[in-house]
């Protein structure tokens, strides 16, 4: 299963997903304005969707080799988001979208 094929699969984001993402608006929005918060969670979700087309190219998260991640950032240096996702034949699961600040591969570790 490559993710190359042509095939498309549906992208499907988890409760947890769901939550982070909130907590990521609200965030924005206290620092930068609801503009900035509504232009960056569709930033995020736009990257988020094309994981329907190109599953395989995340990495595998270490502690968990049952999932994988991509990172997500408007510029090639500084923090930015990783959305951790699962695949198999029917759906792309996105499981949770943490900032790369948090120590994201512990708290897998954990659930």
């Amino acid at each position: 299963m490559s993710g190359q094929s042509g095939s498309v699969l549906p992208v499907i984001y988890a409760n947890s997903a769901l939550i982070d993402l909130d907590g990521i608006a609200d965030w924005n929005e206290l620092t930068y304005g609801r503009e900035h918060a509504k232009s960056y969670i569709a930033f995020l979700e736009k990257h988020i969707a094309g994981l329907g087309r190109n599953y395989a190219r995340g990495k595998t998260v270490g502690t968990r080799p049952d999932l994988r991640y991509v990172l997500i950032r408007r510029r090639s240096h500084g923090h930015g988001h990783v959305a951790v996702y699962s695949f198999d034949k029917q759906a792309v699961n996105v499981l949770h979208v943490f900032h790369t600040a948090q120590n994201w591969q512990v708290t897998l570790s954990t659930e």
